[in-house]
């Protein structure tokens, strides 16, 4: 799967090319041991089985990989997760935001087959990672979602609430820290548990560079 992206850069921008060779997702990665059991909590109410292990990583087809503005599903409960996603190269790495859209009645009986039965959304505009490295904690992510026409804040955390990329790709002995990789980074709690929307905008916003990249997709049901 090919994505283009507008690369904000500090000295100026252009235009960056990525041949997806992987995708994976990760789950339950918050810094917070308190947060990711609220998150653990808010899903077992779905019915979904707690993690033995925790932070994990789930590969997904590259297939499902999408910039679109409006994604087909069959599941009547679904729902989106605003996430960081690093997006890697020969010679650099990258940042944009993304939604971990998942399938929540198929996540009540395989957590991965969930993550397989959803389009992953990303943003159409990414950040250099050494743009950001030294106030990476400063970042905040933030989601609303639209259910019958209104339209609330759903998600909104600062990144020190998730483990940050290096981290993160180091998990599994690092093997998916390779050229043409994208990872999701596993979400943030919800505000109010977990909402059927029918459209999901998700942002990354840099005070400090006083930048955001944002992207937003609305959800049609086909069942």
């Amino acid at each position: 799967m090919k994505a283009t992206f507008q690369l904000a850069k500090r000295m100026g921008n252009e235009q960056l090319s990525l041949n997806a060779k992987l995708v994976a997702c990760g789950g339950w990665s918050g810094r917070d041991g308190a947060a990711v059991m609220k998150h653990i909590e808010e899903l077992a109410k779905l019915g979904v089985a707690r993690p033995s292990n925790v932070p994990i990583m789930i590969p997904v087809s590259r297939y499902l990989l999408t910039q679109e503005k409006n994604i087909e599903i069959q599941a009547q409960q679904n729902s989106g997760e605003v996430e960081y996603v690093i997006l890697l190269t020969s010679d650099a790495m990258y940042v944009t935001v993304g939604s971990d859209h998942t399938d929540r009645e198929l996540e009540t009986f395989n957590v991965e087959k969930s993550k397989q039965a959803c389009p992953k959304i990303i943003a159409e505009q990414a950040w250099l990672y050494e743009d950001v490295r030294d106030h990476w904690d400063e970042i905040i992510l933030r989601s609303y979602a639209t259910e019958g026409g209104e339209r609330v804040l759903y998600q909104e955390a600062r990144l020190d609430a998730i483990i940050d990329p290096d981290t993160l790709l180091a998990l599994e002995g690092g093997k998916y820290r390779r050229e043409g990789a994208v990872v999701f980074s596993g979400t943030i709690p919800t505000m109010r548990g977990i909402i059927y929307a029918d459209r999901f905008e998700m942002e990354m916003q840099d005070p400090k560079l006083s930048r955001s990249i944002s992207h937003g997709y609305s959800i049609n049901v086909l069942s």
